[in-house]
């Protein structure tokens, strides 16, 4: 599920940046990094790596992500299987085997997966740690810790709770002490970069959605990930079973699977919390992508439930159904192109290779060179100056309306509408092509005609540019 189709997609904005980014010399991404990106950079030092070994295709960039993907369902069943039983952790890789929301950052190039591979090995380790505090124990929790962090700062919210949790079984250790203090001065060596980062407003678009949407889309989209045929069926139905799987926890499982489970959901909810009290203090950056770290404790204390010691084949049956309904809607959103991400490959396909004289793009309701300039090399903004062109193309977009839309699906695409007409002086249209969420009209003139934005914009009765992209490619 994670593998197939992966090159179907073409690169969204986020993994377009991502794209951009690999391609360049080491030191220069890391320079870029600080103001282009909201993460630390461990993810696309990997990701450098990787694209020089599988490419930098669609399906070779994003393969280190499925690789990930895959690498956290047996450590989820080891974690489960460490913690509580074997039973709870064959439920534990089933359930995210199955997750939608996993398979669908397991096809993205960000660093989602890894976070989730990540914070699910210092799950294990401090699974293993609790047990034997010895320096090989927790030097691997800390290892691991260490790399959550460095890959995304929203590990913070699975590392902390999960060092409370260490503190609190070996108050008195001296080496469990030092493992905490470890981890902590790796995190606090982050803040700097992590404040450069914030001053750069790359993420300040989360914070004007309502609180209370954002957080009412956390455990829907756990379920059942960012959208699917039948949600309005599959998301109380996965629901129902999660809120089943705790009350098997609660009645039908021994005290210490029980007090186990319950540490667990004290991790997941006290990374909530945390986020909760970032927030407070001025940093709210909540959304579902941002909690992903926190999906592991949580799927592993609803297989608590479903494999309780007394739950027997109910604990079972609900688990088959709740990978049943992952499975529906993960196939679900693979069927349907309006449920993927937009693919901008097909625009460059439309438009085809520039003209000898060059050409203006103008994408209607788009402020942005990627994805596009992936797939047309030479583009640039067209700014202040002017150009003598043969060609003018205008994109515009007709995407579904999705509430809240923001995790790179083609709802994410802002609608626009395409002018019958476009009175520019020596410029006839020649052809008008639809594909996907896309509409492209061509416009040719006989012998270049000047350009310039203020040209472009009179001829324009639909937008005056001020939200729209004006590019020039040579």
């Amino acid at each position: 599920m994670r593998l197939a189709r992966l090159g179907a997609q073409g690169f969204w904005f986020d993994e377009g940046n991502t794209a951009l980014l690999v391609h360049l010399p080491p030191g220069r991404m890391l320079g870029l990094i600080p103001q282009s990106e909201s993460t630390p950079p461990l993810y696309y030092c990997v990701a450098w790596v990787w694209a020089r070994v599988f490419g930098f295709a669609e399906a070779g960039l994003r393969s280190l992500s499925a690789v990930a993907g895959v690498v956290a369902i047996p450590v989820a069943y080891a974690t489960g299987k460490k913690l509580i039983s074997k039973r709870v952790g064959v439920i534990a890789a089933g359930l995210t085997a199955c997750c939608p929301l996993l398979i669908w950052y397991s096809q993205e190039a960000r660093s989602y997966s890894l976070l989730v591979a990540l914070s699910a090995l210092s799950l294990l380790a401090l699974a293993y740690a609790l047990e034997q505090p010895r320096p090989l124990t927790l030097g691997c929790w800390v290892l691991a810790s260490a790399l959550t962090l460095a890959t995304h700062y929203y590990g913070v919210l699975v590392i902390v709770p999960e060092a409370l949790w260490l503190l609190a079984a070996h108050r008195h250790d001296r080496t469990a002490q030092v493992a905490v203090g470890i981890v902590a001065l790796c995190g606090l060596a982050l803040i700097p970069l992590a404040l450069g980062q914030n001053a750069t407003g790359n993420t300040k678009w989360i914070a004007p959605i309502p609180l209370g949407s954002r957080l009412g889309q956390v455990i829907p989209q756990f379920l059942v990930g960012f959208q699917t045929p039948a949600q309005s069926v599959l998301e109380p139905l996965a629901a129902a079973l999660a809120v089943g799987a705790l009350v098997l926890l609660a009645l039908r499982s021994d005290g210490a699977a029980l007090r186990r489970a319950l540490a667990l959901g004290a991790v997941a909810l006290g990374g909530l919390l945390l986020n909760l009290v970032l927030i407070a203090v001025g940093v709210d950056d909540l959304i579902t992508r941002n909690l992903i770290a926190l999906w592991v404790p949580a799927a592993l204390v609803v297989a608590a439930g479903f494999g309780a010691r007394w739950a027997g084949r109910l604990g079972i049956a609900g688990a088959v159904a709740l990978c049943a309904i992952g499975v529906t809607a993960a196939v679900g959103v693979a069927a349907d192109r309006d449920f993927q991400r937009p693919d901008w490959r097909v625009v460059a396909q439309m438009v085809g290779p520039a003209p000898a004289a060059g050409r203006v793009i103008l994408i209607q309701r788009y402020r942005d060179l990627l994805p596009l300039s992936l797939y047309e090399h030479g583009l640039q903004f067209m700014g202040a100056s002017h150009a003598d062109v043969t060609e003018l193309d205008v994109v515009a977009m007709s995407a579904p309306s999705v509430p809240l839309c923001w995790w790179g699906a083609a709802c994410n695409l802002p609608a626009s509408t395409m002018q019958r007409s476009y009175p520019l002086r020596g410029f006839h249209p020649v052809w008008h092509r639809r594909d996907l969420q896309f509409s492209v009209l061509a416009l040719r003139a006989s012998r270049p005609v000047r350009l310039d934005r203020q040209t472009v914009s009179r001829a324009l009765t639909a937008t005056t540019l001020a939200r729209d992209a004006l590019l020039i490619q040579r």
